[in-house]
């Protein structure tokens, strides 16, 4: 029979000055059925030793020594070595009264609580003591259990939330049971709490204080070198518990009550990462996008990589995406990079006025200076023309350096990339479109020429055409191919195999792949009629096509061969790569393509490539030396896609091409060469702020 009643678990690190006063005290507990269990998280001062003399004074005291992990880790030890009925937090700098387990103990048996919630005193230095966790406001709650769902919603609701561990007592086996743990590297109460209390069936609150909880200066709480590791703790806990609410809470009234303790971990991380922000030294980079389809895509994985380039030690990194859906400012933290969704009134966002951008772009660019300490070198990276007016106000008010990447260019849609048919219609423009194309045009120019420091080209093409179209001086461009990092995994036949049977597809099946959006750009309604006309000559063949758009079109141009054609909608990064692994073809058959981000992606992963002979794909294929290129022409042609996939799929090449796409890939468009160039480019500008 265990007699251990209670199990004291205490994570200490570097508080040699305090830890006598705790363990002082838990070693007169007038509750002996204890164990007291210490885990050294890597100090480098006398607290492992202090602890060390406990237990050799104390059959009942326990030393762990591990390397320093954090208070998460340190109290998962804890919790892993546990014994006793029950279990309580004491942090190594606190103390306790010499009646306080004892008390919690008998209120937890006496009423069969999973939980019971004591009081904690906060003690400041200068003697004076306030109490945390007064549940007088409903005295029901001391005198029988609850659900803890409901206590938690109950404390949300009258404001009286606490998510201290500390000052509490657990059943161990109900902990085990709901296999709950510590995470985050701060705030790990604020994780722990919710759940426990979540999955808690009685909760019985204890009144009378017995915790002292010391606020001290030098606490890892209040020092104040950590507020950005303690944002994104925060943010990363509000995430996790706004995923698990929305996924298991039945009750709506329970489910709010957690979403909106979430939301406000949210605005707590966001307040610490701009208390952060404001008294930073380093660089600060905004970088610019929008809300868009493009921005699912194409630009939406560049700017992801673009965050990957700068060292977090030098650089303050911020993403602001403009023309938000939400109703709200929306912020989150991923890996370090801090995200501002900010949304255009409805009143703003359906005029269409010109004016009523320029107040838009003048609201978002103040509520973002209003975060930063002045002055500050601060830099933007645009991805739309479109933000002509934000850019202007941050190099006339900031004097930010801007850089600008051109990822695609608005006449091109209309004319499908034909610069000379646009040189003749900048020459003499005639009817509507044509002045509408001209004055789209004069935009994009007038925003490279007035707004930006630096124009980044990311195709070879590209950099020639804004040299000699757009007049832009070589002095402000730079040549920066995209760059993708090699996610590649090669499975055997086996593996193969099975993903083919996961997705429902039969061994023999000639498996053909588009991804991206379904837009007439893309080419995909004639890539649908191709293959249409594929299955005449190879019935036994499916296309797979991944991507989000115009699903009514496509699915009226597919008709009748509805069973042939797969659609996906948007899916996973890992789901695409394994559609990739089982998939004989890749077919980009855009009409038009800046880079081809997508034909490259399926190269770096072994998968053979048909492309169209537009400028962007074709650079990428090397003028069809590592891929096969068709010409759709003027009349769009779909005989010479139909024929291509058809001599593709029966020839002995397949292997060939997608080794050597696959080297192409790797050598002209790596994830390090664009690392390396971005980071040379802003570099130069460093230089030049400081001189």
């Amino acid at each position: 029979m265990n007699s251990i009643k209670v199990s004291i678990l205490v994570p200490a690190f570097n508080v040699e000055e305090y830890i006598d006063d705790c363990l002082q005290s838990l070693m007169h507990q007038t509750l002996k059925e204890i164990e007291v269990i210490v885990v050294d998280d890597g100090s480098t001062d006398k607290t492992g030793k202090i602890a060390e003399k406990y237990a050799a004074l104390d059959k009942r005291f326990h030393v762990v020594h591990q390397s320093h992990q954090g208070v998460a880790t340190a109290r998962n030890v804890c919790l892993s070595l546990a014994k006793g009925k029950y279990i309580g937090f004491v942090d190594s700098d606190d103390y306790i009264s010499e009646n306080g387990i004892e008390e919690l103990f008998l209120c937890a048996e006496t009423h069969l609580a999973d939980i019971v919630l004591g009081s904690i005193l906060h003690c400041f230095e200068d003697g004076t003591c306030q109490r945390i966790g007064d549940k007088s406001f409903n005295q029901r709650l001391y005198s029988e259990p609850i659900s803890g769902k409901h206590l938690f919603k109950v404390l949300i609701e009258v404001g009286e939330y606490t998510p201290m561990v500390c000052g509490n007592l657990y059943k161990l086996a109900f902990i085990r049971q709901s296999q709950l743990c510590f995470e985050a590297i701060f705030h790990e109460d604020e994780f722990f709490t919710p759940y426990v209390l979540y999955f808690a069936n009685r909760v019985i609150c204890a009144n009378h204080d017995f915790y002292y909880y010391r606020q001290r200066a030098n606490s890892i709480m209040n020092i104040g070198t950590n507020l950005r590791e303690r944002s994104g703790s925060l943010y990363f806990i509000s995430a996790k518990l706004t995923e698990f609410a929305k996924s298991n809470i039945a009750s709506e009234e329970i489910k709010q009550a957690f979403l909106l303790h979430a939301s406000s971990l949210c605005s707590r991380a966001q307040h610490l990462y701009e208390k952060e922000l404001y008294r930073s030294s380093k660089r600060c980079l905004f970088i610019i996008t929008e809300h868009s389809i493009a921005n699912q895509y194409g630009i939406g994985t560049y700017i992801r990589q673009l965050t990957q380039c700068f060292n977090l030690v030098e650089w303050d990194l911020n993403v602001i995406v403009l023309h938000s859906v939400n109703k709200r400012i929306q912020w989150k933290m991923e890996e370090g990079v801090a995200y501002y969704e900010i949304p255009m009134p409805d009143e703003l966002l359906y005029s269409g006025l010109p004016l009523y951008e320029q107040l838009y772009c003048k609201g978002v660019f103040y509520y973002l200076v209003s975060r930063l300490q002045l002055p500050k070198e601060v830099y933007c990276h645009f991805n739309f023309t479109s933000h002509y007016y934000l850019a202007l106000l941050f190099k006339e008010k900031m004097h930010a350096k801007i850089i600008f990447t051109l990822h695609f260019t608005d006449w091109s849609f209309d004319l499908l990339g034909d610069q000379d048919w646009l040189k003749r219609i900048l020459a003499n423009p005639a009817g509507r479109k044509e002045k509408r194309l001209v004055d789209a045009f004069e935009r994009e120019k007038k925003f490279m020429h007035e707004c930006c420091d630096s124009v980044i080209a990311i195709a070879r093409h590209s950099y020639d055409m804004l040299k000699e179209l757009y007049d832009i001086p070589e002095s402000k461009l730079a040549y920066v191919p995209n760059g993708l990092r090699d996610e590649y995994r090669k499975r055997n036949a086996d593996e193969c195999r099975r993903v083919r049977e996961k997705y429902g597809f039969k061994e023999k099946e000639n498996l053909l792949i588009f991804a991206g959006r379904l837009d007439f750009v893309k080419g995909v309604m004639e890539l649908i009629e191709a293959f249409k006309q594929v299955l005449i000559e190879m019935p036994d063949t499916k296309l797979i096509i991944a991507g989000t758009g115009n699903f009514t079109h496509c699915l009226d141009v597919a008709k009748p061969c509805w069973s042939h054609i797969i659609f996906t909608g948007f899916i996973p990064r890992e789901e695409l790569f394994e559609l990739y692994a089982i998939a004989d073809m890749g077919i980009v058959p855009s009409i038009h393509e800046e880079f081809g981000y997508v034909a490259a992606e399926m190269m770096m992963n072994e998968l053979p490539v048909i492309v169209n002979n537009t400028t962007g794909l074709k650079e990428i294929v090397g003028d069809g030396e590592y891929g096969t290129v068709f010409d759709f022409g003027k009349d769009k042609n779909i005989r010479a896609l139909k024929d291509r996939i058809v001599n593709v799929l029966t020839c002995n090449e397949k292997e060939v091409y997608a080794r050597e796409g696959r080297s192409r890939v790797l050598k002209e468009y790596s994830i390090q060469d664009f690392s390396e160039k971005i980071v040379g480019l802003y570099s130069l500008y460093g230089k030049s702020m400081q001189n």
